[in-house]
């Protein structure tokens, strides 16, 4: 169903521009009363483009709508302010003013419009740069719904695909055609491909009677990673999206002056928000690289960063872990990171040993332990819900697991240590599942959420939104929170995230959480690849058992003796856990199964090692 007010009918060619260019003179107008006419021949443009200043500027002082407004004003107040910066290997930089990515969007748009009509999912399947940015941009600008996707490497990735085009009901399909040689008859049927390179650069404008994107429509499907579950299209509204950019913005205190470095993948929430959006929404300059030149030389990112004052840069645990790990220290000394202000980190459980290390390799580079900025978010919130405040560092404390297992935080040294994600906000509530009313300080709850960042609920599944986006506090005023499976407490007014309840294991009455299994058995063993250890419960003879699946490289298969390793896990987890673990299960380097974003996806080895088949060949 098309939103209010929307046509289905598709534009010829040449009307997009003269859509983006009269953003701003229709910004101060209702939508229904738009009126197209045509303006006198101005063969220099000079006086079209004063009044379109004028009446960009004047919308610009009353707060844009959406992220079509910003850019209607970034291009037409600072054309030639660098906007994005590309940045890949053996290559040179590729820079894109604000003018240029304009020309780029409009050029698509166009071949957008051609093909679908307004409402239309459109899947991205661009590789992260400048092909990405510029699709997701078009779509916003057409009021088309983008759906960002990872790259298919794989048979399994190509199902995963093929299901989110499924659900999406997705018609088309943006690619850069010479290097993603996409084929519409493996997709299935009815997708169009439109070939992101063969998009044309498009100058000509003028006024026309089209709608603008409104703050109520569905800028764009964040299918959810699915560390727990099928992934589901969480519904992002473009106000939506406005709002989470501008708490971001208040909260870290952003301006023009800072920038950005972000090698996270831009079809994940924090990647493409923080990566793509925040620098266009705040008006700093972005600099993009592929996850994979990250990941063969995380050194590359650090010099990104160590070349800019006011710099804004970060990622998970795993960012951290391999910078520490593979960047020499003479490398390390060469760096400056002292313009380092912002360090997030997020997307997963906050390891704060991995930041220690990190903040020790680094010091002699100039980073700040304060700049480390713990947060927690999810894409049913859009992407940021809580963080630490500026310049406040990570701050960590220690609680007995004993008690933490029985749903209480208390403090004691040398316990399981965890670290505040800041303050908790007015719109976070720690909530008893059963009750349905907030928790006491220190008593594990549910995490809920409220506010104008939840976003619509899931694509086409009425009653999975409703279960979670539709909780309510007894005793309260009836508003919706969203409930995110996520547990956590609130202590000294601090809020820490103590695990996920779908992932929690119980044994023998306990409440374990996987995190600190897997975190004592790398502690234990430094050889074994962070990142590489899953621990979950299996349903074995119809109990629920502890089991481990470690990676091991090919080096490390052939020297390490697995019957002793094996030992060594058992000994350790029984040691500091008193839980014992029915098998220990050696795969090869990349085969414990993860999202795109990182996240181990314990449900799917769950119900792997579940069955007869795959336990029984496991212990062959």
């Amino acid at each position: 169903m098309l939103p209010s007010g929307l046509r289905s009918t598709k534009m010829g060619p040449g009307l997009f521009v003269q859509l983006l260019f009269r953003l701003a003179a229709a910004a101060t107008r209702p939508l229904t009363t738009v009126v197209s006419r045509r303006r006198p021949q101005d063969p220099t443009g000079a006086g079209r483009m004063q009044r379109l200043r004028r009446n960009s500027q004047d919308r610009w002082d009353t707060g844009a709508r959406t992220l079509v407004d910003v850019l209607s004003a970034r291009v037409l107040e600072t054309p030639h302010r660098t906007a994005y910066r590309f940045v890949e290997r053996r290559t040179d930089d590729d820079l894109f003013d604000y003018q240029r990515l304009w020309e780029r969007v409009a050029g698509l748009a166009e071949r957008i419009i051609e093909e679908t009509s307004v409402g239309d999912r459109v899947t991205l399947l661009c590789p992260p740069g400048p092909d990405f940015v510029c699709a997701f941009f078009a779509c916003m600008t057409t009021r088309r719904i983008a759906v960002p996707v990872h790259l298919p490497m794989s048979e399994q990735q190509i199902a995963t695909l093929r299901a989110i085009l499924h659900d999406s009901g997705a018609t088309a399909a943006i690619a850069p055609l010479s290097t993603v040689p996409v084929d519409g008859g493996r997709l299935g049927g009815g997708i169009r491909i439109i070939d992101s390179e063969g998009a044309g650069r498009v100058l000509g404008f003028e006024p026309l009677p089209e709608s603008l994107p409104d703050g109520e429509d569905i800028a764009f499907l964040q299918y959810t990673s699915g560390s727990t579950g099928v992934p589901k299209g969480v519904m992002v509204r473009h106000r939506n999206l406005m709002e989470n950019l501008g708490v971001l913005q208040s909260k870290y205190q952003l301006t023009t002056h800072n920038s950005i470095a972000s090698w996270l993948p831009p079809y994940h929430d924090m990647g493409l928000i923080q990566g793509a959006l925040l620098p266009m929404f705040v008006g700093f300059p972005s600099t993009l690289m592929s996850p994979m030149t990250f990941l063969r030389d995380p050194l590359s990112w650090l010099r990104v960063i160590a070349e800019t004052e006011h710099a804004v840069a970060g990622g998970p645990n795993l960012a951290y872990g391999l910078c520490a790990k593979r960047v020499s220290p003479e490398a390390a000394a060469e760096l400056d990171l002292s313009g380092w202000d912002i360090a997030f980190v997020g997307a997963e459980p906050v390891d704060p040993a991995t930041l220690r290390r990190f903040a020790d390799s680094f010091a002699v580079s100039g980073f700040r332990a304060s700049s480390f900025a713990p947060m927690y978010g999810l894409a049913e919130s859009t992407l940021y819900v809580n963080g630490g405040a500026r310049g406040a560092g990570a701050r960590s404390r220690h609680f007995s697991a004993a008690d933490l297992e029985n749903g209480v935080a208390i403090a004691k040294p040398a316990g399981r240590e965890l670290i505040s994600v800041g303050p908790v906000g007015p719109d976070v509530a720690v909530v008893d599942r059963e009750a349905r009313t907030r928790c006491a300080e220190n008593w594990i709850g549910e995490i809920w959420l409220r506010g104008g960042s939840i976003t619509a609920g899931y694509w086409e599944k009425p009653d999975e939104t409703a279960r979670a986006f539709g909780a309510t506090l007894e005793g309260e005023d009836g508003t919706p929170y969203l409930r995110t499976g996520d547990l956590g407490f609130v202590c000294e007014g601090q809020l820490y995230i103590s695990g996920r309840i779908k992932e929690l294991m119980i044994v023998h009455g306990r409440n374990i959480f996987p995190q600190d299994i897997e975190r004592t058995i790398i502690g234990g063993h430094p050889a074994l690849r962070p990142g590489g250890c899953a621990v979950f419960a299996a349903q074995i003879d119809n109990q629920d058992r502890v089991m481990v699946v470690q990676e091991l490289d090919d080096t490390a298969a052939a020297e390490v003796d697995t019957a002793a390793l094996e030992d060594s896990i058992r000994d350790i987890v029984s040691r500091e856990h008193a839980i014992s673990v029915h098998r220990v299960v050696f795969v090869g380097k990349g085969e414990v199964p993860k999202t795109t974003s990182g996240k181990i996806q314990r449900r799917r080895l769950r119900e792997t090692y579940s069955s007869t088949t795959a336990f029984e060949e496991s212990v062959l």
